[in-house]
């Protein structure tokens, strides 16, 4: 097919990287918005069948990998400039050809691996155990998936390609947000609220109601609060497999400081 034109920012992130807040904000700044568009692929491919919303996701949305390149790079909605679509790096199979990565801006959203296991352990996609597979548990949280994407992305580019924290997020939005902005291209107003409505949106997955009860909630960022965040020591090797890819990839994020303007 002919590849439709606009601005496609492709934001990839490992799994409760607080990746549906971020969808929500740019949908609020004026993009559409495409949620996890490989998801039913992984989760046939996978036979993930104790997947929250299994049934209802491969029923609802492609499972075919071709089908949906086809899709991510297509028409964007609602006549929109900007195509905000939310990835995520364990659904890139091995068998997926990376090739539609030159076609989009890839965008990369972190948080520190600690966070992303804790949260995980937390809705039961982790389980602790004496038999637990470090390197098994480690592509479940998707960091060694998102260092291959992140590398592909710099050869794409030839250039290291935006990166963001999502607590610095949180912690600065307006600078954050605006520096990133900078980076991709696209307009950014410091003085409009970021804002959406609660509840469930248009373009959230299937699987929404199971996964996004805490993100029907909100209505804007809340404020940043640091917390002590620990977990369960049986999972302390998976944090420290992910750890150094993390760090790599940290390296190069946009960040904040009230000494610093970017």
């Amino acid at each position: 097919m002919v590849h439709e034109q606009g601005h496609r920012i492709a934001m990839w992130s490992p799994p409760r990287a607080r990746s549906t807040m971020m969808m929500r904000v740019f949908e609020a700044l004026g993009c559409a918005v495409f949620d996890e568009p490989f998801y039913a692929y992984w989760l046939r491919a996978t036979n993930k069948t104790d997947d929250p919303g299994f049934a209802v996701t491969i029923q609802r949305h492609e499972t075919d990998w071709r089908k949906i390149i086809d899709l991510v790079l297509g028409p964007i909605p609602d006549g929109r400039s900007w195509y905000y679509q939310k990835h995520m790096a364990i659904h890139m199979l091995d068998e997926v050809d990376l090739g539609w990565m030159s076609e989009v801006q890839n965008c990369f959203l972190i948080r520190s691996p600690v966070e992303v296991i804790a949260s995980m352990s937390e809705f039961r996609r982790l389980e602790p155990g004496a038999s637990l597979d470090v390197e098994a548990a480690a592509r479940l949280v998707g960091v060694p998936q998102l260092r291959r994407i992140f590398d592909r992305a710099c050869d794409v580019h030839g250039q290291v390609p935006p990166v963001i924290d999502a607590n610095d997020v949180l912690a600065n939005p307006k600078r954050v947000l605006g520096a990133f902005c900078a980076a991709v291209g696209m307009p950014f107003d410091p003085d409009k609220p970021i804002e959406w409505a609660p509840g469930k949106h248009k373009y959230d997955g299937a699987w929404a109601d199971d996964w996004y009860a805490k993100v029907y909630e909100t209505t804007c960022l809340g404020p940043y609060r640091p917390k002590e965040t620990a977990v369960p020591p049986a999972l302390q090797p998976v944090v420290d497999f992910c750890m150094p890819v993390y760090e790599e990839i940290a390296k190069h994020k946009i960040f904040w400081s009230p000494s610093r303007e970017l």
